[in-house]
C-alpha cells in the first residue's frame, strides 16, 4: 500500500466513526414530557380536563377517550394548548355537547407531532347528556365467522345489562349480555335464532338512572332477524343468495362504518336502487331488507368499497289446499311449497279476522321443497266457519295464505261392509272391506269375549274414496300390539291409534286363533254405541293342496312376481322332473294359511325361511336325495339358502335355487333334516330328490303357533340330468337359397338362449361365418333359419349349437342341388304311407313312388326348381334305383 492510500484509509476510517458519534448524539436529546395526575370533571356540555406537567412541553392537548381505545384519534372532542411556556399545570375545557351520556377516560397528549410526543390517560369521568338512553337497533344475526348474536345499539352507555331478557315465540332464551362499546351491548346465542323476537330491557338504564325510550308498553322491543350475511372484510367480491323477503346484515365487526347498496347497473332493467347509510356510532351491523326489492342484483359497500354483491332471489313460497269445503269430522289436507328446500316454516289456520285458531308450530321442509300437512278438525276443536292457511317462512318472514276453506257440520254418516261374509284361511292375512259413507272414520269389532278374542280398530279414508280395507294378520292371533297385527290396504288410508276409542285389542289368544265363525261390527265415527252393520268373518282350516317342480334357465331372473307371472307367459318356465344340472329348481307351493307367517302380503318376497316366522317348526321344506348309492348317506339340500317370490293372493310360493349353486350335506344323522353339522355334499347329474312340504300339527310344533291340528304333507320329485343338445340332422344338407333351417332338439330348460354357429370348412371359397340365437321351446326344440342364397353348390361347412347348462355339439353340413319333388306326390305318397300300417309296407310304398317319380319326371327336374327338396341330386337318385333293386330281389 503507497503513503497516500494509508493517510486516505486513516482519515475514511476517522470521517465513520465521528458520523456515528454525531448520530449517537442527535438521537439521545431530551427526554419526553409526560403529563401526570390527569383528572377530568364533567358539567353540562364541558369537561374540565387538568394535568402537572414538567415545564418543557411544547404543546398539550387535553381530550375525552370516546372510543374508549386509549389513544388520542382524530374526531375526540378535544382542547389544544400550543402556548405552554413553562408552565406545570394544565387547565382545560372541552366541549362534549355531541357526546352521548356515559362513562368515559380523559388523556392528555403532550408535543404533539413531535417525536417525543407523550400520551397519558387520567380518570374516569361521567358525561350526562341530559336524555334518557334509547334503543336505536336491536338486530340478531351470524356474524361472518358463523358466531350468531344479538346487538342492542343504545345511544349511550347503559348499566345492569344483566337483566336484559331475549324472548322467542314468547319463550325465553338464555344469553349473556356483554357492554363491547358505549352503548353496543352483544350476546351470542348457540344458533341462528329464527320466529318472533322481542326483547325485554324493562330494568335497564343509563349511568344517570334514565330508563330506556323507545320500546312498547311492556318495556320489550322487536328483534330485527337477518338471515344472510354479507362479510365486510371479505377480501374476493362474491355473490350471496338472499330470498326476497330476507333481512341482510352487512358487518366487520367494527362501529360507525359508512354503507351503500345499490343495484348493479352491469345488469339489464335494474330498478336503479340506492341506498347509502352507516352501521352507526353504537353498531357494528347495517341492515337490508329485501321485502319490497326486485329479483335482481345489487352491490353492497362497506367503508367506501364494494365487498359483495347479493342476488334477491323469488322463494316461491306457496301454499294448496286439497279441499275447500270440508266437514268438522275431516281433516285440512295440503302442501306448503317453495324454491329453498329444508327451509324452517309454519303452518297456521286463521279464522276470517285473521286470528290465529292452529298453528303446528316450527315444521321444515323437506330436500323437495315441501311439507305436506293435515290438520284434524275434531281433534283441534276448529269451529264451523271460513278460514284460511297461513305459511309463513320463518327464515325471511315471508307468508301466503291459501284460498278460503269452508267448514261445515257433517251429516249424519253411515259405515257398513262390502260382504257380508269374509273368508280366509288360519294364518293368512283377512282383507275386511269397510265401506264409508258421509264420514271417513269407522271403527271395526272382530270377535267379542265370549269367542275368545276382541280387537276395535278405527279406521280413517284418507283419499275420501268411500272405503277402507282393514287388513288383519290371523297369524299373529297372540300378539296385542296393534301396529303389527293391523294394516291397510292403501297407503292413503290410515289406522287410528289416539284419541277417544281409538284401535285396541282387548282379547288376544295364548294360541294361533282357532278356525271357526267370528262376528264383524262397523260404527260410524270413534265412539263406541250400537253397530251400523255386522258381517261374518269365517276363519278355515290351514293346508297343503300341492306341490309341484318347474324349471328354468340357469340365467333366468326372478326377483318378483311380475318375472314369474312372464316366464310362464312366454313358456319360460314350465314343469318337469328332469331338470338339466345347472338350470334353476322351482318349486310351487300352494299353501292356505302361510301368508301372515311369511309377509307375502302385497306379493312381497316373504321371509319364508325365517325361523322366527315359524320354518323348521310350524312348517317345513325339505328336498332330499332318493338315489344314494349303495353304502351312502342320501344328500340334503340347505333349502334355506333359495329366494322365494310370494303369490300371497294365490296362497302360492315359488322357491327357487341353481341345481349347481345350491348347498348340501349327507344326512349322517338320518333325521331327514338338514344340518350344518353333516358332512357337505357335491351335487352331480343324475341325483334325484324327493321334494316334501309340511305344516306341523299341534303335537310336534314346539311354540304355539301350529296352523293344523294334524301334520298336512305334499310332494314331488325331480332328477338332474346331464345337459344335451342334438340336431336334427348329421350331416345337415341345406340348397344355395335363403330360409335353409337347422333346428334341433335340447334337454335344458325352455327358455335358454342358444347360438347356433354356421362356419365354413374344408376348400369352401370364399370363406364364410354365419350365426343366430335361437331360444329352447316348451317342447325343449329349437329352429332358426340362414341365408345360403350366396353360398355354392358342393361348399362345406361346420355347424355348432351352445349355450346353457350342456356342451356344445357339432354337425356337419354341405350345401348340395335340389332335386323337384312335387308337392301334390309327396302329400300323396305320404298320405299312403301313413295309412299302412308296418313298416315293410311304408317303406315298399315310398321306394316305389319314389321310383316312379323319379322315372316319369327325370327331364323335368333338369328344368324345374320351384318346388325342390335339398339333398336330391344324381348321386341319390343312382341310391335309390339300387334299393329299388335290392326290393325286387328281396320281393323274389
Amino acid at each position: 500500500m503507497t503513503r497516500n492510500k494509508q493517510i486516505r484509509a486513516v482519515l475514511l476510517a476517522a470521517l465513520m466513526v465521528f458520523s456515528v458519534f454525531a448520530g449517537t448524539v442527535a438521537l439521545s436529546g431530551t427526554a419526553a414530557a409526560a403529563a401526570t395526575n390527569v383528572t377530568g370533571t364533567a358539567s353540562g356540555d364541558t369537561v374540565l380536563v387538568n394535568a402537572t406537567l414538567a415545564g418543557t412541553e411544547d404543546n398539550a392537548t387535553a381530550y375525552v377517550d370516546t372510543n374508549g381505545n386509549g389513544n388520542f384519534d382524530a374526531g375526540e372532542p378535544n382542547t389544544v394548548n400550543s402556548s405552554l411556556g413553562t408552565a406545570t399545570e394544565l387547565n382545560e375545557s372541552v366541549d362534549v355537547s355531541g357526546v352521548a351520556g356515559g362513562t368515559y377516560t380523559v388523556g392528555v397528549v403532550t408535543n404533539v407531532d413531535d417525536a417525543s410526543e407523550s400520551d397519558d390517560q387520567g380518570a374516569s369521568v361521567t358525561i350526562d347528556d341530559g336524555e334518557s338512553p334509547e334503543l336505536i337497533s336491536a338486530v340478531h344475526y351470524e356474524q361472518p365467522g358463523g358466531q350468531a348474536v344479538l346487538e342492542l345499539s343504545f345511544s349511550e352507555e347503559v348499566v345492569d345489562t344483566n337483566t336484559i331478557q331475549l324472548y322467542q315465540d314468547e319463550s325465553p332464551v338464555s344469553a349473556t349480555y356483554t357492554q363491547n362499546n358505549k352503548g353496543q351491548v352483544v350476546a351470542q346465542t348457540s344458533s341462528l335464532l329464527t320466529g318472533d323476537l322481542e326483547v325485554n330491557l324493562e330494568d335497564v338504564e343509563d349511568t344517570d338512572g334514565n330508563s330506556v325510550t323507545g320500546l312498547d308498553g311492556d318495556e320489550n322491543a322487536t328483534v330485527t332477524v337477518a338471515t344472510v350475511t354479507v362479510d365486510g372484510d371479505a377480501g374476493t367480491i362474491g355473490t350471496t343468495d338472499a330470498y326476497q323477503g330476507e333481512t341482510v346484515a352487512v358487518t366487520n365487526d367494527t362501529l360507525d362504518v359508512s354503507v351503500s347498496i345499490e343495484s348493479d347497473d352491469s345488469q339489464d332493467d335494474n330498478e336503479g336502487f340506492f341506498r347509502s347509510g352507516s352501521t352507526g356510532a353504537t353498531s357494528a351491523v347495517y341492515t337490508f331488507d329485501t321485502t319490497d326489492r326486485e329479483t335482481e342484483r345489487y352491490n353492497v359497500s362497506f367503508g367506501g368499497s364494494v365487498v359483495e354483491k347479493v342476488q334477491v332471489r323469488d322463494l316461491g313460497l306457496d301454499v294448496t289446499v286439497d279441499d275447500l269445503n270440508i266437514t268438522d269430522e275431516e281433516s285440512i289436507e295440503g302442501t306448503a311449497s317453495s324454491n329453498a328446500g329444508e327451509r324452517i316454516i309454519e303452518v297456521n289456520v286463521l279464522d276470517d279476522d285473521g286470528d290465529e285458531e292452529f298453528s303446528t308450530g316450527e315444521v321444515e321442509l323437506d330436500g323437495q321443497g315441501e311439507y305436506d300437512f293435515d290438520i284434524n278438525v275434531t281433534a283441534e276443536d276448529i269451529d264451523t266457519g271460513d278460514y284460511t292457511v297461513e305459511v309463513v317462512d320463518k327464515g325471511s318472514g315471508v307468508s301466503v295464505e291459501s284460498d278460503t276453506v269452508t267448514i261445515s257440520e257433517a251429516a249424519d254418516g253411515s259405515a257398513d261392509f262390502a260382504t257380508s261374509v269374509v273368508t280366509d284361511q288360519r294364518g293368512d292375512v283377512f282383507a275386511i272391506p269397510v265401506s264409508l259413507d258421509n264420514t271417513d272414520i269407522a271403527t271395526v269389532t272382530i270377535g267379542t269375549e265370549e269367542q275368545g278374542y276382541l280387537a276395535n280398530v278405527t279406521v280413517e279414508d284418507g283419499d275420501s274414496d268411500g272405503e277402507v280395507i282393514l287388513l288383519w294378520d290371523s297369524s299373529e292371533s297372540t300378539n296385542n300390539n296393534v301396529d303389527t297385527v293391523f294394516d291397510v290396504d292403501d297407503s292413503d288410508d290410515d289406522i287410528l291409534t289416539t284419541g277417544d276409542d281409538a284401535t285396541d285389542i282387548t282379547n288376544n289368544t295364548s294360541d294361533l286363533i282357532d278356525s271357526g265363525d267370528y262376528d264383524l261390527e262397523v260404527r260410524t265415527g270413534r265412539s263406541a254405541g250400537d253397530a251400523d252393520n255386522v258381517a261374518t268373518l269365517v276363519i278355515e282350516e290351514a293346508g297343503v293342496q300341492t306341490v309341484q317342480t318347474w324349471t328354468a334357465a340357469g340365467s333366468a331372473s326372478f326377483k318378483d312376481l311380475d318375472d314369474v307371472n312372464a316366464a310362464l307367459e312366454d313358456s319360460e318356465l314350465t314343469q318337469d322332473d328332469q331338470i338339466a344340472f345347472g338350470d334353476k329348481v322351482i318349486v310351487q307351493i300352494v299353501a292356505p294359511g302361510l301368508e301372515g307367517f311369511t309377509g307375502a302380503q302385497d306379493d312381497e318376497t316373504p321371509n319364508f325361511f325365517a325361523t322366527s316366522n315359524g320354518y323348521d317348526d310350524s312348517y317345513r321344506l325339505t328336498i332330499n336325495q332318493t338315489n344314494p348309492g349303495p353304502n351312502r348317506d342320501p344328500k340334503i339340500l340347505n333349502v334355506s339358502d333359495a329366494s322365494v317370490v310370494a303369490d300371497g293372493d294365490n296362497d302360492t310360493y315359488f322357491v327357487v335355487f341353481n341345481t349347481d349353486e345350491i348347498d348340501a350335506v349327507r344326512d349322517s344323522d338320518d333325521d331327514g333334516v338338514y344340518d350344518s353339522n353333516d358332512p357337505a355334499a357335491t351335487l352331480e347329474d343324475d341325483d334325484a330328490f324327493n321334494v316334501e312340504f309340511k305344516l306341523v300339527g299341534e303335537d310336534d310344533v314346539s311354540s304355539n303357533l301350529a296352523l293344523v291340528e294334524d301334520n298336512v304333507t305334499m310332494m314331488d320329485s325331480y332328477e338332474h340330468i346331464e345337459g344335451e343338445h342334438d340336431t336334427d340332422a348329421d350331416p345337415i344338407n341345406v340348397t344355395n337359397a335363403e330360409n335353409q333351417t337347422v333346428s334341433g332338439t335340447s334337454n335344458v330348460a325352455p327358455g335358454t338362449e342358444l347360438t347356433v354357429r354356421i362356419k365354413s370348412d374344408g376348400d369352401t371359397q370364399p370363406r364364410f361365418l354365419k350365426t343366430a340365437t335361437v331360444v329352447v321351446s316348451e317342447n325343449n326344440t329349437f329352429s332358426t333359419d340362414f341365408d345360403f342364397s350366396e353360398q355354392n353348390l358342393g361348399d362345406t361347412f361346420l355347424v355348432t349349437v351352445s349355450g346353457g347348462e350342456a356342451d356344445e355339439v357339432e354337425a356337419d353340413g354341405n350345401v348340395v342341388e335340389a332335386v323337384e319333388t312335387t308337392e301334390e306326390t309327396t302329400e300323396e305318397t305320404t298320405e299312403e304311407t301313413t295309412e299302412e300300417t308296418t313298416e315293410e309296407t311304408t317303406e315298399e310304398t315310398t321306394e316305389e313312388t319314389t321310383e316312379e317319380t323319379t322315372e316319369a319326371t327325370t327331364t323335368a327336374a333338369e328344368e324345374t326348381t320351384e318346388s325342390q327338396t335339398p339333398g336330391f341330386g344324381v348321386v341319390v337318385a343312382l341310391v335309390a334305383l339300387v334299393a329299388a333293386a335290392l326290393l325286387a330281389v328281396r320281393r323274389d
